[in-house]
């Protein structure tokens, strides 16, 4: 059996010549738990489209076509035969409408599709419904991402003004797509890994989609923290999430605050990201994954790779030689890491 994945055009747009060789990488990891192993997986120009082309012993299950729609650069799948591209129907199965993510901009902001990589990496051996944190969430890309699919998503934010956005866009969301939906917004604080008091806000949904949902008791939740990320562990259970996906400050549309006070910013995210992962780490299952991205111009991947290992992380040998890097503009160069909790 041969397949023909038609490429996302936006997906190519954030990408550009490195678009193929991370659509290739992304079906190679998330492929894994297709019921038929994938071989002969190439990019491919048909009719002067980009396609991802891949065969299979065995033809694609209900389950494999929810898989493969959730990709990051999916657009349309097809079925090759003799020559000819037959259509086979999307079906990503998403628990919300996809525009959640999408429809909100701002500087800043990580693209929803790079965003949608890093939570299939993150996901791609947790199945059934999980717990995501983003403990640098910024407006909620992440969490958006995240319950599309029909996730738990929390998230911890420094700047209480992203934070408090990030709850007002999601509240005015559900109200217009007429979900069920309650709020709660309440002070909170502890003790910070200095030993000093601090405070935070939090701002809580639970969400269903539906009277029936609600009472059967599943409904979702979406929480976000205005905090510094370091005390990450004071606001959550042990052994609470199954995924840690974070997108590191590049040091160009915002900066990595070495204290929370401070008033500079500093362009390399290493100092924060040694201070905040073990708090972290705290707060994730054994088996849970985190995936974090970064620019390389800033931190060497093997600097990241020896912080990951110390810290009590395997990397997932299945990833391999899988590279991610893209380069985003003069200044950035981005890559990827995948870290599982022993």
């Amino acid at each position: 059996m041969t397949y023909a994945i038609m490429q996302n055009p936006r997906h190519i747009r954030v990408y550009l010549q490195q678009s193929g060789t991370i659509a290739i990488n992304e079906l190679i990891f998330t492929g894994q738990l297709l019921t038929s192993p994938l071989s002969s997986i190439c990019e491919k120009e048909i009719g002067g489209i980009p396609y991802i082309v891949f065969e299979q012993d065995d033809p694609l299950t209900a389950s494999d076509i929810r898989r493969l729609s959730r990709l990051s650069f999916f657009y349309a799948l097809f079925e090759q035969r003799n020559g000819l591209l037959a259509p086979i129907a999307k079906d990503s199965g998403y628990f919300i409408d996809e525009s959640i993510s999408a429809i909100l901009k701002y500087s800043g902001k990580t693209n929803e599709l790079f965003t949608r990589l890093m939570l299939n990496l993150a996901l791609a051996n947790q199945p059934g419904q999980v717990n995501i944190l983003d403990p640098m969430a910024g407006k909620g890309t992440t969490l958006y991402e995240g319950l599309m699919q029909g996730h738990n998503v929390y998230g911890v934010e420094i700047d209480p003004k992203p934070a408090y956005e990030s709850f007002v866009y999601i509240k005015k969301h559900f109200e217009m797509a007429r979900y069920k939906h309650t709020s709660h917004t309440e002070k909170t604080g502890g003790i910070d890994p200095e030993r000093k008091k601090f405070t935070a806000t939090r701002y809580q949904v639970e969400m269903a989609r539906s009277k029936e949902e609600q009472k059967a008791n599943e409904a979702r939740q979406f929480e976000i923290i205005a905090s510094d990320t370091r005390n990450t562990s004071a606001f959550f259970k042990k052994n609470f999430f199954h995924a840690i996906i974070a997108d590191l400050p590049y040091g160009v549309q915002h900066g990595a605050k070495n204290k929370p006070k401070e008033a500079n910013l500093t362009r390399n995210a290493m100092s924060l990201l040694k201070d905040a992962l073990p708090g972290w780490l705290k707060v994730l299952k054994p088996g849970g994954t985190i995936v974090l991205a970064w620019n390389l111009f800033l931190i060497d991947r093997q600097s990241m790779e020896e912080l990951f290992v110390n810290n009590g992380l395997t990397l997932p040998e299945s990833f391999g030689e899988l590279s991610f890097s893209h380069r985003l503009d003069q200044a950035t160069n981005r890559d990827l890491i995948v870290g599982v909790l022993q």
